[in-house]
């Protein structure tokens, strides 16, 4: 994998654009998931963020960014996931009022249900997730919200960040 420049950051990390290169030219655009220095070295943070990685890989669904990898390199963690070239909703709804704006302009209805359901679609997806043995996760997400949501240019909803997600066992 090749690192690039931020595309995103929270709170524990920041995501990169990255690119899985394989062999005979097999190359494929990927976001990496990488934990900020200061957690990087705590265990209790680095267990989050492998249970994070564990939990997301078991959801496979169209509205759900998929989990492809866990990368150990010079003592760091990185989750390899689905780049989706796209917007966060919450960027989507600023970019559609403007940063200053005092007039709030309504997202059409039709749009505004066409995100809620393949979001729901996704959290159903988590929700009705099973582990290895086929015994079911139960997950519920618990940080819903325009910023976890990313819109892809097909115009599909996907929910990403289980990183507080919280799953029956866990």
């Amino acid at each position: 994998y090749s690192i690039y420049g931020n595309i995103a950051h929270g709170g524990m990390a920041t995501v990169h654009l990255g690119r899985l290169k394989g062999a005979v030219g097999f190359e494929r655009t990927v976001a990496i998931k990488r934990l900020h220095p200061q957690y990087a070295m705590d265990p209790s943070f680095v267990d989050m963020f492998t249970d994070e990685a564990r939990v997301a890989s078991r959801i496979q669904h169209p509205n759900v960014v998929s989990t492809l990898d866990v990368v150990q390199s010079d003592g760091e963690l990185f989750l390899v996931l689905e780049y989706i070239h796209g917007e966060t909703l919450d960027r989507l709804i600023l970019h559609r009022n403007g940063r200053n704006s005092v007039v709030q302009q309504r997202v059409p209805p039709a749009i505004a249900s066409a995100i809620m359901i393949g979001t729901l679609q996704g959290l159903h997806a988590a929700h009705e997730a099973t582990d290895a043995r086929g015994e079911p996760l139960k997950l519920v997400h618990r940080d819903i919200s325009p910023h976890n949501i990313i819109v892809g240019m097909d115009g599909v909803p996907r929910v990403l960040d289980f990183g507080i997600a919280k799953a029956v066992g866990r």
